[in-house]
């Protein structure tokens, strides 16, 4: 008799072992252990996992089912967004690569790849894959938000701009892609029209600190002190917001007319508390 996960006698830890230990004589995944992963099995103990915040945990039980099914696109692409999850990098790389040879995976193997690069700081590279993605679907909106992100980085904020307006006439109410095409806008000295983007992002009861801190950006580089610093009491102390001031301050008196995409915006962390 299956013995249903809930009413296992022991926490996600002991069963993730188990299944990447393949005990036998247990029948929690409606079969012996010792053979090949039941699929559903694998993305509920794989999810507890995450939402325990185990995330290597859940890249080594994605990884094992992938192992066990070579073929399956699905499953390579779920084992890499683990393994990138984990911060496994290397180990991401390589099943995205994998992934990207199969049928019906290339795209998202792709754009994995980019935000993968993205993530070690390789804007070049990431540009290159999230290319890759939309070569074979140009209609990619994770792709053309990436690419637009890789563009920003490397500087080239027009090509970035027009890379989110193709992922905003796909998807309009994407919040991501309308938070990076505002940001790029005050990198590239259009601050009223970031304002006019972000604002009603931030207002939303769902904004997140990113959001507020972008906004609080193109208010900063803008010179509108005063607006910047009410959004970021939201998140930060007194010394972070100073702190900001004065970096708000050193971009208006290098590059007042300039493009400043150039120096990077590294905003106070959001889990420092408000006031003094």
């Amino acid at each position: 008799m299956t013995v249903p996960l809930w009413k296992l006698p022991f926490g996600i830890s002991a069963l993730v072992a188990l299944l990447l230990g393949g005990c036998e004589g247990l029948d929690v995944l409606g079969g012996s252990t010792a053979g090949k992963l039941d699929k559903k099995a694998v993305e509920r103990v794989a999810e507890a996992a995450q939402n325990s915040g185990e995330f290597g945990a859940a890249a080594g039980v994605y990884e094992k089912y992938a192992a066990d099914h070579p073929s399956d696109g699905g499953a390579q692409l779920a084992a890499a967004d683990a393994a990138l999850r984990a911060g496994q990098m290397d180990k991401a790389t390589e099943i995205y690569t994998r992934a990207a040879q199969l049928d019906g995976s290339r795209v998202e193997a792709q754009a994995g790849l980019g935000r993968l690069y993205l993530g070690k700081r390789k804007p070049k590279e990431a540009l290159a894959a999230f290319q890759a993605a939309l070569a074979a679907d140009p209609k990619h909106v994770r792709a053309l938000n990436g690419a637009g992100i890789a563009l920003d980085l490397l500087g080239r904020n027009q090509e970035a701009q027009a890379s989110y307006r193709a992922a905003l006439a796909i998807n309009a109410d994407d919040p991501a892609v309308r938070n990076n095409f505002g940001l790029s806008l005050a990198l590239s000295g259009a601050y009223d029209q970031a304002i006019a983007e972000l604002s009603p992002l931030a207002q939303q009861a769902e904004a997140n600190p990113r959001m507020r801190h972008n906004l609080a950006l193109a208010f900063g580089l803008k010179g509108d002190e005063i607006g910047a610093a009410k959004l970021e009491r939201i998140d930060l102390n007194d010394s972070a917001i100073a702190e900001n001031q004065r970096f708000f301050a050193a971009v208006r008196r290098l590059a007042p007319s300039n493009n400043p995409s150039s120096i990077q915006y590294r905003p106070a962390a959001a889990s420092q508390s408000s006031g003094s």
